[in-house]
């Protein structure tokens, strides 16, 4: 399955965009990459900030009905944080940490895609939390059973 959202960070208030590709092992547990993007964005009057968030994520799904399913996350986390000055762009310190990813979520299935939401923080020196939202499509063959 792949899909992806708009996406939020809660410690600067930055918007980006997130893509992931997950593989079911069973209509339970699925697994699989994902990456986020934040492009530049001013963070005070004199900085602005870009974050890429590389994961490696799993979630175990609990079934509420057949169409709503909760699961926790859990993965690990590679981050680059970029930071310049507005007025010197060329001037810019990268900082760049391997992290542990915590969260939770939620997905509907709407017969031929899912619509999910989630939160996922990130424990390491680049401690982070973020909220997405979006759609995920079955790849390949179709299969009712597949989740999220």
């Amino acid at each position: 399955m792949g899909g992806g959202g708009p996406s939020f960070e809660l410690d600067e208030n930055l918007f980006g965009i997130n893509a992931r590709l997950f593989y079911g092992t069973d209509p339970t547990f699925c697994f699989g990459p994902e990456v986020t993007f934040f492009p530049y964005q001013e963070i005070d009057e004199e900085y602005e900030l870009s974050v890429i968030d590389l994961n490696a994520n799993a979630h175990y799904i609990f079934e509420i009905s057949h169409k709503l399913g909760i699961y926790p996350l859990g993965g690990i986390n590679y981050t680059i944080e970029k930071e310049r000055l507005i007025s010197d762009t060329d001037d810019m310190e990268e900082v760049s940490e391997f992290g542990l990813n915590y969260g939770l979520g939620a997905h509907y299935n709407l017969h031929h895609f899912f619509i999910f939401a989630e939160f996922k923080g990130v424990a390491g020196q680049l401690n982070d939390e973020f909220f997405t939202a979006g759609i995920i499509l079955p790849l390949g063959k179709s299969n009712e059973q597949n989740h999220e």
